[in-house]
């Protein structure tokens, strides 16, 4: 299978393991913090989630030429150890009598503004790890795998560790997993160098500012039709997601009391969590195993809009499966959660290749943070207000209506920019 290749060269298996196990650890961790904070503030945990990206977005803006100047194996090894130890924070706090949501929320935040650090060196670094150029897709595919792999064996594993520790002790399993990624990046760190010493960029993108390094990376989008597109869709389709996915449904859960299987609670909804991630990683090792010159390549815009019309539709459908009666409510809600999660690599293996390929060095590293930061802003945006949309209207009607603007958005927009860019630049990777 293709996108097994690159497994073949050693760093990137030993990097790809070990961020494996770090994205699972991860998956605990968000399970176990939503819980315990829905179960303490209702709707209001949207208000955690805002904080979270606060401090994402405050990293990725103002630690950004450290990224770009710094030794990426080296920012890498740092983010981890110290989201390590931050991950035993809340263990400690419960051990000590002491936890309560500000000793959930700190380390949290703390824990989102550290990968504001790692993940864009890690975007950045990938094409020095891969040797053979025409497998970058099958790379890139491998490692947006282990969070669609993670989103499948993290709440399989929340679901039966939480019938035998309480919430909080999957965080502290979050820690030791930072631990082995800690580790492997310190094994592959030569191979992290870049050749020339530091990150190449472009003058356009060789500023100080805060607002320089933006700009920067806005010309460069706006040199690459349609990346504007992309960017401000990523805003919006971030936002909606999260809203839904991480808000939504585990307040349904709690407010319908959600059962099946003989799971309820915490193990409910590491069930739905479990359905969406199979459909992730089935779709991801669809996705990643496309041929090279085939549609990835070609036409890379439709795979966009296609993945999110699977994901604003089966939002939708989601919506709907709450009415089915019990007690097939959860499994068809299930069912409806797999379906959706297809569209996610879908969307994401395309859009990071053409990243990459179009651009070089820290140029990579820029871009990447822009459509993070407008990630960011839409989750923002989305979590601030979902407290009060949830307060006032049903849950099933918040989460068909993020469906139906991400469905919405895809078919009138985003094939608009798909056939503007198949009459104009054809954007071939590679």
């Amino acid at each position: 299978m293709r996108l097994l290749k690159p497994l073949a060269h050693g760093p990137i298996a030993r990097l790809w393991g070990a961020l494996s196990l770090s994205a699972v650890g991860d998956q605990l961790h968000q399970m176990a913090l939503v819980w315990l904070a829905v179960g303490l503030v209702g709707p209001d945990t949207g208000y955690v989630a805002a904080a979270d990206t606060v401090a994402l977005m405050t990293v990725a803006l103002l630690a950004g030429a450290w990224v770009e100047r710094w030794d990426q194996g080296s920012v890498m090894m740092a983010a981890d150890l110290a989201r390590a130890g931050l991950a035993a924070v809340p263990v400690l706090a419960a051990l000590t009598g002491h936890l309560t949501l500000w000793t959930l929320v700190v380390p949290s935040v703390a824990l989102s503004a550290l990968a504001g650090l790692f993940d864009p060196a890690l975007q950045a670094s990938l094409p020095r790890l891969t040797a053979d150029r025409s497998l970058l897709a099958a790379t890139n595919a491998l490692f947006d795998g282990t969070l669609r792999l993670a989103r499948l064996v993290g709440p399989t594993l929340a679901g039966a560790l939480a019938t035998l520790m309480p919430p909080v002790a999957l965080m502290g399993v979050n820690g030791l997993s930072f631990l082995a990624s800690a580790c492997a990046v310190f094994s592959v760190r030569s191979h992290l160098a870049d050749p020339a010493g530091k990150a190449p960029m472009r003058a356009a993108a060789a500023v100080d500012s805060l607002a320089g390094r933006l700009l920067a990376g806005w010309r460069l989008v706006r040199r690459e039709p349609p990346f504007t597109y992309l960017l401000w869709r990523s805003g919006l389709t971030g936002g909606l997601w999260t809203l839904t996915i991480w808000l939504a449904l585990p307040l349904l859960v709690r407010q319908q009391g959600l059962a099946g299987f003989g799971l309820s609670g915490l193990s409910a909804l590491a069930l739905l969590f479990s359905a969406y991630g199979a459909g992730n990683l089935i779709s991801n090792l669809v996705v990643g195993s496309l041929p090279p010159g085939g549609v990835l390549t070609r036409r890379p815009m439709a795979l966009v809009v296609a993945g999110d019309v699977l994901v604003g539709g089966g939002f939708v459908v989601m919506a709907l499966a709450t009415f089915v009666p019990a007690p097939w409510t959860l499994p068809a809600i299930a069912l409806s959660a797999a379906a959706t999660a297809t569209g996610g690599p879908v969307c994401q293996i395309p859009l990071t290749t053409l990243r990459q390929t179009r651009f070089s060095g820290g140029e990579i590293a820029a871009v990447f943070r822009l459509f993070l930061v407008l990630d960011c802003l839409g989750t923002l945006v989305a979590m601030t207000a979902a407290p009060t949309l949830l307060n006032l209207l049903p849950t099933p009607l918040v989460m068909a209506a993020c469906g139906a603007v991400i469905l919405g958005t895809a078919l009138i927009f985003g094939r608009r920019a798909d056939r503007h860019t198949m009459a104009g630049q054809t954007m071939v990777a590679g």
